[in-house]
């Protein structure tokens, strides 16, 4: 062999390599996971097809409609279609079984008027076929209705201010959550600026719950309606790394107003502040936490507020096993009210918590409450996880009773000193077949303890909800 052809030979590898090489290089990614918050997607990366990272995905022709030839102004379509079955076996103790068939329709647009203007409206529909769960039900309204304002618009600090019907979160959702469980979520009127600066945001609002109501486009603008009885929310907070220390701060403070609440003995009128401190994520690549602290103070109807919280959740992560296994230990202790007509409230309020944050069948919530979460979580395969989590919970306070999702009594104390409210065995299974459709199937199986056979109806409760969702 000559050494021409030698020469020749490697020259061809070489060109090869690099052709091999440019088209690893230009290889795309998957496009980005549709969010919870869907005002909160962003496909500014459709406007170039050259310089898009990533590959074609479903109904990318409705995430970037240009109106104009420059590609500044474009309108983005999308929704959800969410059916589901829920079944209980002894509703609430009782001997009432249940089953019934509800639905989730909600369409969204987002028209952007180039880097600084947008505005954002999505309509909700939700069906139930049991006439009784009338909270799950509303022919057609405004879910979200807003206008964004960007004062700042670059990619890691930009300032905006958002008028409008919204929905809101706040912290890890202890206080402030989406109510993504229950068929119809959680929106509330309000104005809020939003700021983020590389990895610090921060936020500030003034709002008040939306009230929903059943027919169609009945859900009322409350804001500046001074007799509404839509509770008032307002808050300040952020998030900041601090140098040199491991994980993420978050430090809030949250007002609320409420004119018919009730505590234990005590009801009236509230008004209750809330500070909170929150760290949170990883240690190594194995460990996560995530731990929040809050301390209420106010008044409601002439006593005096002064609660505790404190959740904290732990994930161990075993990385070379055939499932990949998670287990954790969450612990949650949330303050009761100590003796009742002595002018104090010491009963933590939950506010507006996820109703589901201890199963969809909203047996209780963090109020007068103590509870140990060991769980376990397997991936048997690419977007399937089955989550395993056995609860124990308590009255942190004998003189309290048990409350229900979002912050209401269910069963007084009266005089009963057992603690144990009961065990609950919960399961969740899902698959995720892509970024658009998803299966989701939840179960829990609560075992009265003897504060439940003291104070009523004890039957063990028993839910099920096999869930379907499409995004698009």
């Amino acid at each position: 062999m000559s050494i021409s052809t030698i020469v020749k030979f490697f020259i061809a590898c070489i060109a090869i390599i690099g052709i091999h090489t440019k088209v690893v290089a230009q290889e795309k990614e998957d496009p980005p996971a549709l969010k919870t918050n869907r005002a909160d997607e962003n496909y500014e990366y459709l406007k170039d097809e050259d310089s898009n990272p990533y590959k074609k995905g479903f109904g990318d022709a409705l995430k970037h409609i240009n109106l104009n030839n420059s590609k500044s102004i474009y309108l983005t379509l999308g929704g959800q279609y969410r059916p589901r079955v829920e079944h209980f076996t002894n509703k609430n103790w009782s001997t009432e079984d249940e089953t019934f068939y509800s639905q989730r329709l909600n369409v969204h647009t987002s028209l952007n008027l180039g880097k600084y203007v947008r505005f954002f409206g999505e309509l909700y529909h939700g069906y139930t076929s049991n006439e009784e769960q009338s909270p799950e039900t509303d022919a057609i309204d405004w879910h979200q209705g807003f206008i964004e304002i960007k004062f700042i618009a670059k990619e890691n600090n930009n300032l905006s201010f958002l008028f409008g019907r919204q929905e809101m979160t706040l912290g890890a959702s202890r206080l402030v959550g989406n109510r993504e469980g229950p068929n119809i979520r959680r929106t509330f009127d309000l104005g809020a600026i939003k700021y983020k600066h590389g990895n610090t945001t921060a936020k500030a609002f003034y709002g008040k719950e939306v009230s929903p109501e059943f027919e169609a486009f009945d859900n009322d603008f409350e804001l500046f309606n001074g007799n509404s009885t839509n509770p008032e929310i307002w808050a300040v907070g952020a998030q900041f790394p601090i140098k040199n220390l491991n994980g993420t701060n978050e430090l809030y403070y949250l007002g609320f107003r409420s004119k018919a609440a009730g505590f234990n003995d005590v009801f009236g009128e509230e008004v209750r502040h809330s500070v909170g401190l929150r760290r949170f994520g990883m240690i190594g690549k194995k460990v996560s936490y995530n731990t929040e602290v809050i301390y209420q103070f106010g008044d409601l109807d002439g006593s005096t507020i002064s609660a505790f919280n404190i959740e904290t959740d732990w994930k161990y992560v075993f990385i070379n096993t055939t499932w990949r296994t998670t287990i954790g230990l969450k612990l949650d202790w949330s303050k009761g009210d100590n003796e009742a007509g002595d002018g104090k409230i010491q009963t933590f309020n939950p506010l507006f918590v996820n109703p589901a944050i201890y199963s969809l069948a909203s047996v209780n919530t963090p109020a007068n409450l103590t509870s140990f979460h060991p769980n376990v979580t397997v991936y048997p395969a690419e977007g399937f996880s089955v989550y395993m989590d056995y609860a124990l919970f308590y009255r942190t306070s004998s003189d309290d009773g048990l409350y229900t999702p979002p912050r209401f009594q269910i069963r007084e104390a009266n005089g009963i000193t057992e603690k144990h409210i009961g065990d609950a065995i919960g399961l969740q299974i899902m698959y995720e077949f892509n970024r658009n459709i998803s299966f989701d199937l939840r179960s829990t199986y609560f075992i009265p303890g003897k504060f439940i056979k003291a104070s009523g109806d004890s039957e063990s409760i028993f839910y099920i909800a096999p869930t379907l969702s499409f995004k698009f």
